[in-house]
């Protein structure tokens, strides 16, 4: 039981820590300039998303551009790395090129609509990730011309994920006050309507002394009347 508190202070610890994840320093030498800047405060929340959208569409350019530029197959590397980085490398050109374009504009059709928030904000958080680990294999294999111009790539991704995050909490905030003053709005609304008058049925009480019901007799038909030819029967011929 007391491993088990112990995990989950340690994930609690993990999540408080900044969400922009260090690249490491590359064996050739080349300084991880990845790493974005922590800042000592979070910076408020733009009130619209048109900056973060901006943000991010000037980063997606600058960043397919860099990519487009890399020459992994020079890396003194073993072919799997190679295999590995161009891999990468493509996946984050389609991400840009293809499902990026969308999701912002479908923020900025719904600036408000959490779910494309969220999608927008998720997809960031993955290309961090995939550009993270390309960024840590050009500084390693790569040249520094290609090494920090994806560095800083990354380091814009990143304040535009932060930025957008920021946003989210906003947002959320908002829909849960919404909900909570709707929930007042329909209990207000109940407490308003007058209750329906209860219908009170009398049943007649057993006990009370009940009429005898009168028996009714059925009278017989009068029989058929006898009719006869005559009063007297003819008698006999004498």
């Amino acid at each position: 039981m007391k491993h088990k508190w112990a995990s989950y202070i340690l994930v609690a610890a993990l999540l408080a820590l900044p969400a922009a994840a260090q690249v490491r320093t590359p064996a050739n030498g080349n300084v991880a300039s990845a790493q974005p800047a922590a800042s000592s405060s979070a910076p408020a929340a733009p009130a619209t998303v048109s900056p973060i959208v901006a943000q991010i569409q000037s980063a997606t350019r600058t960043t397919t551009a860099d990519v487009s530029l890399l020459t992994i197959r020079r890396w003194k590397v073993s072919g799997d790395v190679k295999n590995d980085a161009e891999a990468k490398a493509e996946a984050i050109q389609r991400n840009l090129t293809i499902a990026m374009p969308t999701l912002l504009s479908q923020v900025q059709a719904s600036p408000n609509d959490f779910a494309a928030n969220f999608k927008l904000y998720r997809t960031l958080g993955v290309l961090y990730d995939v550009m993270s680990s390309l960024a840590e294999s050009a500084g390693a294999f790569g040249s520094k011309n290609e090494f920090e111009p994806l560095a800083s790539d990354l380091n814009r991704i990143d304040q535009a994920r932060r930025s957008l995050g920021e946003r989210l909490e906003v947002l959320a905030s908002a829909k849960d006050a919404e909900i909570a003053r709707l929930q007042e709005q329909v209990k207000a609304a109940r407490a308003a309507v007058p209750a329906a008058p209860k219908k009170i049925i009398v049943d007649e009480d057993d006990s009370a002394p009940k009429k005898p019901a009168k028996k009714t007799t059925k009278k017989k038909p009068p029989a058929p009347a006898t009719t006869q030819s005559s009063a007297t029967q003819p008698g006999n011929p004498q």
